[in-house]
C-alpha cells in the first residue's frame, strides 16, 4: 500500500473488509453498502489491523453483527481475519425464504481464506429449522455446514419444534 495517504489506505482496507463480510451476506445483501462503526476504532495500517476496543457494529443489507470488541487483520488490500467478542456477539440476517437466522456466541472468529467462522462460548444458532446449541461450533460458509468442534466429545444439540412456524 505504498504511495497511498493514510485516508486512502483506510478506504482500501474497508473495501477489503466489504469483500470479507459479503461472504456472510445473502445474495441480495451482497450488493448493499457495508458500514462498520464503533466508538474509538483505531486503524494501525503499519500493523495491518483495525481494532474497535469499545465495540463494533457491521451492517450490510439485512445483515447486522454487533460485538463488544472487534479486531480486523488485513494483508495488503485483503482481509485475513475478523475477530469479534462480546456477551454475546450477535449476528442476524434475513434468509432467502424470508425467515431470520440469529447467531449468538461469546466469540466469532472468521478466517477469510477458508470461509469458516469459528463460534465459541454459549453458541446458539436459531433458524427456520430449529435451534442449534453448543460450546464451540464451526460454520463453513461455502457448504453451509455447522458442526460441533472441540475436545472431550463436544456436545451438539438441535431442537426442532414442528409446531413453530
Amino acid at each position: 500500500m505504498q504511495n497511498f495517504s493514510p485516508v486512502n489506505k483506510c478506504v482500501v482496507m474497508l473495501m477489503g473488509l466489504s469483500l470479507t463480510l459479503s461472504v456472510f451476506a445473502l445474495e441480495s445483501d451482497r450488493q448493499q453498502k457495508i458500514t462498520l462503526s464503533g466508538d474509538g476504532c483505531i486503524s494501525k495500517l503499519n500493523l495491518g489491523q483495525t481494532e474497535c476496543p469499545k465495540g463494533m457494529l457491521i451492517r450490510q443489507g439485512s445483515l447486522k453483527i454487533e460485538s463488544d470488541y472487534g479486531l480486523i487483520t488485513h494483508e495488503g488490500k485483503l482481509i485475513a481475519t475478523v475477530k469479534m467478542t462480546g456477551s454475546p456477539v450477535t449476528m442476524e440476517q434475513q434468509m432467502d425464504d424470508g425467515s431470520r437466522m440469529v447467531i449468538r456466541a461469546n466469540q466469532i472468529d472468521f478466517d477469510y481464506q477458508s470461509e469458516i467462522a469459528f463460534l465459541k462460548g454459549d453458541v446458539r444458532i436459531e433458524n427456520n429449522i430449529g435451534v442449534s446449541t453448543g460450546e464451540a461450533m464451526e460454520f463453513n460458509l461455502k457448504t453451509q455446514e455447522v458442526k460441533a468442534v472441540g475436545e472431550n466429545n463436544q456436545q451438539f444439540r438441535l431442537e426442532i419444534d414442528p409446531n413453530n412456524d
